[in-house]
């Protein structure tokens, strides 16, 4: 007896236990019902329905029959057992079929910052709006979409139970009012020049107002395609307005000192190609390298702090460098190679600067100024290369009889050769720093120059003017220097020449085929002219009025060369006339024919 009254408490509890759930049975099937058979009807053409309403009646009737069963059993068997077990059962079918329902019930939501914006129908339903997203606003902000980050702990998915079940698809909050170019206060970036994101909403959908939209409430096959463009917009807004999404730039660092800041990855790495490219040898082969610490670091920041420079910009920045004015004051005993050390330049680069400085006599004090290009990179390059270089011809003289003393003339006119020499060349910003021969070979032979030299002694008629002087002349190997003159001094006690007297701007010739050795004023000379005639023969012309001959110049027998003038050491116009052999002066008598 005891027994069958603690069996009827057990089973009494079970009763409750059962009623209980069975209740919320009831709760949950009707919501099922009422809610998401009418959407599915529409969709699928009916009769879901009446199914669905009469799976809710059967399940409602399971709970009161499991309880009339118990307490028959009650009634009319002797041991509790068998009725524990049949309440226990009947509790546990009402369990799974709460459980189905329940299951039934639970949605994925969309959250950024722990608030709920929408429900989709998979994750990759909702990768699928992440990257819609990047795209939107990497399009608004002009950088790639990979560089666009949506911060891992601003956005996610969950799981939830609803006590009204949602339709996916669905945006449960109104776009932000914010527009997006206000994200961060005024003076945003000028990238985010729109007031929002473009996203594809149709016109017929409301996303204005404070509450959510139904799928169902939209027209039949546009229901999922213009609920997913809501969701992206409410997605958009929430994670600028949460600040969940940021960008991605890329500095070109320099010796730990940011010099540049880009858009992409890939301009960054095209701005350091451009100046590789820009200072590598025209070959093209030679490996090269940065020399400095140059790298390219991702920065992550706001989308409204996104001020990226233009890479030809940047390109142009880097090669140009910056300019310093260095100075230096010389010491004693200075140098010219401590100077160009002492301020960084070059010696071409110092004396093209102080082009009028005598560098082989260096004051102490003196200032030097120079202004010189700081790089902000150095590219290095190194490699083997070949260079062309020339090979001087030889010239042979040959002795002719049939040009007069001091004539020359080209035989066969030299052709130099060529030499391809090795060498192995450092670079550093296209500057040759160094250079090491490795090889050479000839690729060309010169060829010899042959030039003729006049032997034969003028003579006969190779005289220059009429014969009516004073003082004659010999049989020498020298024509007259001029047309008529008056000897009035000749050669001894000091004086190594004739003075021919003719008035002032009387031509004066030359007495032989020559080179000019000199041309200019020369002390007591006055305005002197010296001619070299070849072998250890030369011919001096001074006190000359003008001078119309240049050192250089090749002269022939009877060419003008000057006019009889007063310059120097003279007492009235006259031409002093000399003869020289091998440096020593002669009767220049002697030599006149």
């Amino acid at each position: 007896m005891d027994k069958n009254k603690r069996s009827n408490r057990i089973l009494l509890r079970f009763e409750i236990l059962g009623f209980a759930i069975w209740r919320s049975l009831v709760a949950f099937g009707r919501g099922f019902v009422l809610t998401f058979a009418p959407a599915v009807d529409r969709k699928a053409g009916g009769g879901f329905s009446f199914v669905a309403r009469v799976i809710f009646g059967i399940v409602t009737l399971e709970g009161p029959r499991l309880m009339l069963i118990s307490r028959h059993r009650a009634a009319h068997m002797k041991t509790g057992t068998k009725v524990g077990i049949s309440a226990v059962s009947g509790v546990a079918v009402a369990s799974i079929i709460l459980a189905t329902i329940v299951i039934g019930s639970q949605i994925i939501a969309v959250t950024v910052n722990g608030q709920i914006i929408g429900y989709v129908e998979n994750e990759e339903q909702y990768n699928s709006l992440l990257q819609r997203a990047k795209a939107i606003v990497s399009e608004q902000v002009g950088a790639e979409t990979s560089d666009i980050i949506i911060q891992d702990t601003g956005v996610s998915l969950e799981t939830i139970l609803a006590p009204q079940l949602q339709q996916p698809l669905q945006a449960v909050l109104a776009p932000a009012e914010a527009p997006l170019e206000e994200v961060g206060g005024p003076g945003g970036a000028a990238a985010l020049e729109v007031s929002r994101p473009a996203v594809n909403v149709p016109a017929e959908t409301d996303a204005s107002t404070a509450s959510a939209t139904p799928v169902e409430a939209l027209p039949n096959a546009a229901a999922d395609e213009e609920g997913e463009e809501a969701l992206l917009e409410s997605l958009i807004d929430s994670l600028l307005n949460e600040s969940a999404i940021k960008g991605t730039l890329y500095s070109i660092t320099i010796n730990d000192e940011v010099m540049a800041t880009l858009a992409t990855m890939k301009e960054a790495r095209d701005v350091l190609k451009a100046i590789a490219d820009n200072y590598m040898p025209d070959d093209g082969d030679s490996p090269g390298r940065f020399i400095d610490n140059v790298t390219i670091d991702s920065v992550t920041t706001e989308l409204d702090e996104i001020d990226a420079q233009k890479p030809e910009e940047v390109i142009a920045y880097l090669l140009a460098g910056k300019l310093e004015t260095r100075i230096y004051t010389a010491v004693e005993d200075d140098s010219v190679e401590n100077i160009i050390n002492s301020l960084g330049v070059s010696a071409r680069a110092l004396r093209t600067a102080y082009a009028d400085y005598d560098f082989s006599d260096i004051q102490e004090g003196t200032t030097f100024v120079m202004t010189v290009n700081i790089p902000y990179i150095h590219y290095e390059t190194e490699g083997m290369e070949e260079t062309i270089k020339p090979i001087p011809f030889e010239t042979i003289e040959e002795r002719s009889l049939e040009l007069y003393l001091g004539q020359r003339e080209i035989k066969e006119h030299g052709e130099p050769g060529e030499l391809a020499v090795m060498s192995f060349v450092t670079r550093v910003n296209g500057e040759i720093v160094s250079r090491i021969e490795t090889g050479s070979e000839v690729i060309k032979a010169p060829k010899e120059e042959i030039v003729l030299v006049g032997t034969q002694l003028v003579g006969g008629n190779a005289y220059v003017g009429p014969s009516d002087g004073f003082g004659g002349g010999g049989d020498g190997v020298l024509g007259r220097p001029l047309d008529s003159w008056y000897l009035t001094r000749s050669i001894g006690n000091g004086h190594n020449g004739a003075d021919m007297v003719a008035p002032r701007g009387s031509p004066i010739y030359s007495a032989a085929w020559g080179h000019v050795t000199y041309s200019g004023y020369y002390g007591s000379y006055g305005n002197l002219v010296i001619v070299n005639h070849g072998e250890g023969l030369q011919t001096y012309y001074a006190h000359c009025d003008t001078m119309i001959v240049s050192v250089g110049e090749m002269v022939t027998c009877g060419q003008q060369i000057a006019t009889v003038g007063t310059t120097g050491n003279a007492k009235g116009s006259h031409l002093h006339f000399e003869v020289r052999v091998n440096g020593t002066a002669k009767n220049p008598m002697d030599y006149i024919n």
